[in-house]
């Protein structure tokens, strides 16, 4: 049987995604990737061996995903039919909308939406249009607590809403190599290294961590901060770096091919990591499995990952740059020894309650009660 996930383009493809797809396919599934457009052949799901899955439509992006596309129904129509396919599972709003009108010409298909970042419905006419569309999703699903209950306020019953966490291979982030040997790979300076893997967006609070980083500076620390990502918000943030007085102090890589960010993150002391809005932050995720002590900013799903006896780093609100530079000096000066400690129990909470095991199981059921209900 077949059953597909829905993607707005091949690199939007993540370690999530491998895990599922690997799990559907070991479950007996004939998985798919179906994406609005884009070449799949470099993506990350390509090289980790599911290129022959993908069904691209071949659209413009800017004209299909920024805004709708009556040019897409009758073609994603048309692909399904003849792929046969059952279900398809997307975390997109905007692909959710396309699948709701497919579901009137193709009524046995099967629909999950998956919600993994917040304040998707703030405006008045998107929560309007859930809220009267919404019982034509199969399956409705969350990755934090906080999503569920952002839901529940649009008036969908509880009962209607699951969570299935996101999850990251802790075997990804085993390096054979040491920190000095990541940091001349990647040409990063012999210093502490403080760094943050994300787009320069504006849920992402850049602005307010580099605020922070100038203020642990004040009294001559000695640290550099790396930025990995791109976005539409790079720009102004190199800007406002260089108006902190921080340009010879921050390193910005540029987007990185998913397969480097294990070397990013094994050239790391701390993770960092302020936002605004989330869903369960992967980045976050990845530096646990990674073993690197974490500060984190208290959005969507990170409490989640910080409901735990273990310590692992220091949880932070959202857009207070004092607190977030005390959280840096705090890690700065604790002892290599207690840094380690810290990055190890990170990693065993993601063994214990985020490991690819769980995500690959529930996935698969969660797939088997929508496809039989």
């Amino acid at each position: 049987m077949k059953v597909a996930l829905f993607l707005d383009h091949p690199r939007k493809g993540n370690r999530r995604h491998h895990i599922q797809l690997k799990a559907l396919s070991e479950a007996g599934f004939d998985p798919r990737i179906i994406t609005l457009s884009g070449d799949p052949r470099d993506s990350y799901l390509a090289r980790k061996g599911h290129l022959e899955r993908f069904l691209p439509l071949n659209f413009s992006r800017s004209k299909s995903f920024n805004r709708f596309s009556v040019q897409v129904l009758p073609e994603l129509i048309r692909l399904i039919k003849k792929e046969k396919i059952s279900l398809i599972l997307t975390q997109r709003w905007r692909l959710l909308k396309y699948l709701w009108l497919v579901k009137p010409f193709i009524p046995e298909l099967k629909i999950i939406f998956y919600l993994v970042i917040g304040g998707v419905f703030r405006s008045p006419g998107r929560r309007l249009t859930f809220k009267l569309l919404y019982p034509l999703c199969d399956r409705i699903l969350v990755n934090s607590l906080a999503l569920k209950e952002e839901l529940s306020t649009l008036g969908i019953p509880e009962e209607r809403i699951g969570i299935l966490y996101s999850a990251v291979d802790p075997e990804e982030f085993d390096l054979p190599l040491g920190r000095q040997e990541a940091r001349q790979r990647l040409g990063f300076p012999e210093d502490f290294l403080f760094g943050m893997v994300a787009r320069f967006r504006r849920e992402k609070d850049h602005a307010g961590l580099l605020q922070a980083f100038q203020k642990f500076l004040e009294k001559g620390e000695k640290a550099h901060l790396i930025l990995v990502g791109d976005g539409p918000g790079e720009e102004k943030t190199r800007k406002l770096a260089c108006e902190l007085g921080l340009a010879d102090r921050v390193i910005f890589t540029g987007r990185l091919p998913m397969e480097k960010i294990p070397f990013v993150l094994r050239a790391l002391e701390v993770f960092v990591y302020a936002t605004f809005r989330e869903g369960m932050p992967m980045a976050v995720m990845e530096a646990m499995a990674a073993g690197l002590p974490i500060i984190a900013t208290e959005a969507e799903g990170i409490p989640d990952l910080f409901e735990t006896e273990r310590t692992f780093g220091i949880m932070v609100p959202r857009g207070d740059p004092v607190a977030l530079a005390r959280a840096m000096k705090e890690l700065y000066y604790l002892p290599p020894e207690r840094r380690q400690i810290l990055g190890k129990e990170a990693r065993e909470r993601i063994k214990e309650a985020f490991s690819p095991e769980i995500l690959a199981r529930e996935t698969v059921k969660i797939v088997r009660e929508t496809l039989n209900a």
